[in-house]
């Protein structure tokens, strides 16, 4: 019978009843009758009260602080009140959510729902943000079934409830790993570890398959693989503390074990469980002992709802359970499925979803059609060559099989079949065994196995929802293909065409390779990175991520595919495009998507959010670019149009690659040097400003004081001085034994270092070691500057300010080298092309300064940017107590000096071309680009 005539029949059952008692003026119905009206109830949508402990749960009220019993408590679920005939419901309703306050249930333990009725009316409410409350008679049960319809398991469940479910399992989970193993095991986690099962210590190692098959127990209560609840109900009632052990050992190997081939006088229960096959539960695990402790944690984890947690926690909270730190910090090292699906939406997800939406709204859309479009999700390869615990490929299996199950859903509408046919696996075609993945280290790998067969059994699940049927995956005979090996060390071909010998669709490459600088690189890395670059390529400035992007350009050589990866942002800056880019763009591929530089939070416990990239590439010229910028790291990204192709500096811009020049290319820039290197053994020349009054009280000494500024005192404001003692007269070391003792300090310092050039400064102990001071006025740049300033930070000096090396320096007598680098074109300049450090700006004369295309310029433009630019030093000094960084604080800049920029910026975007002032990066870039095309040709 279907739920909409069971419910029916309840509500007429309970109509009648209810009519009768009124008649009969029967009271004190609600100890007489709850029960079974509960179980009536739940029996419509499948649920059988027996299996469950359902009622009279105890427990404690807030407002009283004493003890109670809840009528119907189901567990993540629901819980119910029953009042007798005519009491008012929404006391009720208070009485069920202060038994919630109580304290006595778990916050894994809390329902979505409250029901309370009076027999003759109902009254249901959704708990959490969305919630929501509706009241019926029990006559009309049956036209709420939607509302119901959470009792057979099917309800939506809202991004923030699956991230707090998920945030409750891994608590749970970090208590079972406490029960087994203590609290004191801290294991590294991530790139760091274990690579081979025997690295790891034997009773850990033991302890992480026992997570692995508990995880499966736990899920396959709640998910339908066999009797809902049947490993709690076992738990619960066959089971002891001091037999716990043996017991679940049993149960395993129940689990692997044909219906066929088990005992004769196997006990009822275990006989319940199906034969699982595959590695989940094949290996003998040696005899475990369990306190109660043990039990009680896994009680508690078997009383939360798995079936409600993303797909991409699977992994990542079996993975982490290892790491002291990350047990104790609720899940905040996940990886976010919003971030995961950054790369697999527009790399293929979007255009599958806009393909079936459109076969689907399309009535004139064929039977033949659908099938067609559902048969070639099934002729794709998906491969993450790096898939960690595998969250990736669950995440794009499960979006997949969703595209699949409305396609199937509108063929059986088209055909008639509206209650499912014999044989679902005849239109369910999609498989896991359509999925790849490579892992150097063997937990995640295992995991992943893992949860690639719960992700396909939510998915059956949901086609079920939807019509009426779905293939059964037990005993286990397809699973995704997880490697255990170093991608790159082994043959990505090779591993494909093993399984994938028939198939004939795209292949989709993706994932999140490891983060490593080009500097940061060991030996066998750096040789795993040349043994994939094409020929003829340095990879000496790429960062390992190159590698994978070349992985999977070699393996998709010759074959329809895509790839797209999360990649450390320095890729799209600096000398790394030319490296990485340009021998891809040779070879026919094109950038599909990009995401601009964003925060990717690390899973690894104590390690800080990367800055990174997505790139996706292409070779089919029709693909129309995508691009997403973001106003800060940590913001919300957004989406751009792209009206020429997005190039390696993932701008919407020409395909360009600005090469490193040894002199400046616009006439108007000088070639910039480094600041003066004192040398000095650690500050031999440097006055503090302690000493300061010291020097100045020294008539000799005073004659060779000068200001001096490195990067710090640049930005900050910070007040130093040196001795600059380039026309020293030798007669003034007698007569000051201040400037007598620096000078030995420093000859000193330079002859007990074994570098030879140092040694070799010691014959002229008096002057700075490097001597690159400017003999004019001079403009003065920091090496580094932090990424959120709304402009590059510089300053203008006149030569008696002596310039350290973490600066840069260039003649700048006029004032309009100052002007150009205070300019939004430089900064979003130096955005695009220069280094990084971490995050931060890294300004670099060959790459940013002399390939900064400023075109020659009208005598006019020149004053009027040189005078723009004394507009800004004017606005900077109505606040001399402000240090430079103050000044440009990004939230907090004084409107003075925000109008001096716009005045400047305004000025110099015509001097580049620009028809007016312009307003966002992206405009400048065009400009930029296309000039430096126009000098460099």
């Amino acid at each position: 019978m279907t739920v909409t005539t069971e419910l029916r029949s309840f509500a007429h059952f309970w109509s009648e009843q209810v009519q009768r008692w009124r008649e009969e003026d029967t009271r004190h119905t609600e100890k007489s009758y709850a029960q079974q009206f509960w179980s009536d109830l739940l029996r419509c949508f499948g649920v059988i009260p027996e299996r469950i402990d359902l009622f009279e749960r105890d427990a404690h009220r807030a407002t009283t602080g004493r003890s109670g019993y809840i009528d119907l408590f189901w567990t993540g679920v629901v819980i119910g009140e029953a009042k007798s005939l005519g009491k008012d419901l929404d006391l009720a309703e208070k009485q069920a959510l202060d038994y919630l306050s109580g304290g006595s249930i778990g916050q894994h333990e809390f329902p979505k729902f409250v029901l309370v009725s009076d027999f003759a009316n109902i009254q249901l409410t959704r708990l959490g943000d969305e919630g929501w409350t509706i009241r019926f008679g029990v006559e009309e049960a049956p036209d709420y079934i939607d509302q119901l319809m959470f009792l057979a398991g099917r309800e939506e469940v809202t991004k923030k409830e699956e991230e707090e479910a998920s945030i409750h399992a891994s608590n749970l989970m970090a208590d079972l790993f406490r029960a087994m193993l203590g609290d004191e095991i801290d294991e590294p986690v991530g790139d760091e570890a274990a690579i081979n099962p025997e690295d790891e210590e034997e009773r850990l190692q033991r302890t992480s398959v026992w997570m692995t098959r508990l995880l499966f127990l736990l899920f396959g209560d709640d998910a339908g693989l066999w009797e809902e609840d049947l490993f709690y109900r076992y738990l619960l009632f066959e089971t002891r503390p001091e037999t716990l052990g043996a017991q679940l050992n049993s149960l395993f190997q129940t689990l692997n074990t044909p219906e066929d081939r088990r005992p004769s006088r196997l006990p009822e229960t275990l006989a319940k469980f199906p034969y699982v096959n595959g590695s989940v539960f094949a290996d003998h695990l040696p005899q475990e002992f369990f306190d109660d402790e043990m039990r009680e944690a896994l009680l508690a984890a078997c009383r939360f709802h798995w079936t409600r947690i993303s797909p991409a926690v699977f992994g990542s909270m079996f993975q982490l359970v290892k790491s002291k730190e990350a047990r104790r910090t609720d899940g905040e090292h996940y990886t976010s499925e919003k971030n995961i699906l950054k790369v697999l939406e527009p790399l293929f997800l979007d255009e599958l979803r806009e393909q079936a939406a459109r076969l689907i709204r399309n009535k004139s859309t064929s039977a033949t059609q659908l099938r067609k479009f559902r048969d070639s999700l099934a002729e794709m390869t998906f491969l993450d060559p790096a898939c960690g615990c595998g969250n990736f490929l669950v995440i794009a299996y499960r979006e997949l099989r969703t595209i699949e199950t409305n396609i199937i859903t509108a063929l059986r509408k088209k055909e008639g079949q509206r209650t499912g046919s014999l044989d679902v696996s005849l239109d369910q075609k999609l498989t896991i065994d359509q999925f790849h993945g490579f892992e150097i280290n063997w937990w995640p790998a295992k995991i992943a196995e893992t949860a690639m067969f719960l992700v396909d059994h939510q998915a059956n699940r949901e086609l079920a929802d939807a019509i009426g049927d779905a293939p059964d995956r037990l005993p286990i005979e397809i699973t995704a293909h997880i490697h255990h090996s170093n991608a790159l060390e082994m043959s990505w071909n090779e591993k494909l065409q093993r399984s994938n010998t028939t198939r004939t669709g795209k292949t989709y490459v993706f994932g999140n390779p490891p983060f490593i600088g080009a500097r940061l690189m060991d030996g066998s890395q750096k040789e795993g990175l040349k043994h994939v670059a094409p020929e003829k390529v340095s990879v000496n400035d790429l960062d390992y991520v190159a590698a994978w992007f070349f992985g999977a350009a070699n393996l998709l050589e010759g074959k329809d595919g895509e790839l797209a990866f999360v990649a450390t942002n320095s890729i799209s800056h600096g000398v790394q495009p030319i490296g990485l880019f340009k021998p891809l763009f040779n070879k026919g591929w094109r950038i599909k998507l990009a995401h601009q530089t964003f925060a990717w939070d690390s899973e690894a416990p104590g390690k800080a959010s990367v800055h990174c990239v997505i790139v996706g590439l292409t070779r089919e010229a029709s693909s129309r670019p995508r691009l997403w910028t973001y106003e800060s790291p940590r913001s919300d990204g957004v989406e751009v149009p792209v009206d020429n192709e997005i190039n390696g500096y993932l701008v919407n811009g020409p395909r360009v690659f600005v090469k490193p020049q040894s002199k400046p290319i616009s006439l108007h820039l000088p070639k910039v040097n480094f600041g003066s290197m004192a040398n000095d053994g650690k500050g031999g020349f440097k006055i503090s400003p302690k000493d300061y009054d010291l020097f100045m009280a020294d008539p000799v000494a005073k004659k060779y004081v000068r200001p001096f500024v490195g990067a710090q005192e640049l930005l900050h404001d910070e007040k130093r001085w040196c001795l600059w003692m380039v026309d020293l007269d030798p007669a003034d070391l007698a007569k000051s034994s201040l400037v007598r003792s620096r000078i030995e300090w420093v000859k000193a310092a330079r002859l007990k270092t074994t570098r030879a050039a140092t040694n070799k400064l010691a014959a002229t102990p008096h002057l700075f070691g490097e001597i690159r001071q400017p003999e004019t006025p001079y403009v003065c740049i920091p090496r580094h500057v932090q990424e959120d300033r709304p402009y590059f930070l510089t300053q203008h000096f006149d030569a008696e300010v002596i310039a350290g090396d973490a600066n840069f320096t260039a003649d700048d007598p006029d004032g309009l080298l100052f002007a150009l680098i205070s300019s939004s074109m430089f900064i979003t300049w130096q955005r695009t092309v220069g280094g990084r450090l971490e995050s931060r700006l890294r300004f670099a004369g060959k790459v940013t300064w002399n390939t900064f295309p400023v075109p020659a310029f009208s005598h006019d433009d020149q004053e009027a940017i040189t005078k723009a630019g004394r507009a800004v030093l004017k606005a900077r000094a109505i606040h001399p107590e402000r240090s430079l960084a103050n000044q440009y604080n990004p939230l907090a800049m004084d409107p003075a000096l925000v109008r001096a920029h716009d005045a400047l910026d305004r000025v110099v975007d015509k001097a580049f071309g620009a028809p007016r002032k312009l307003t966002i990066e992206e405009q400048r870039l065009e400009i930029l680009f296309t000039r430096y095309s126009e000098m460099t040709n």
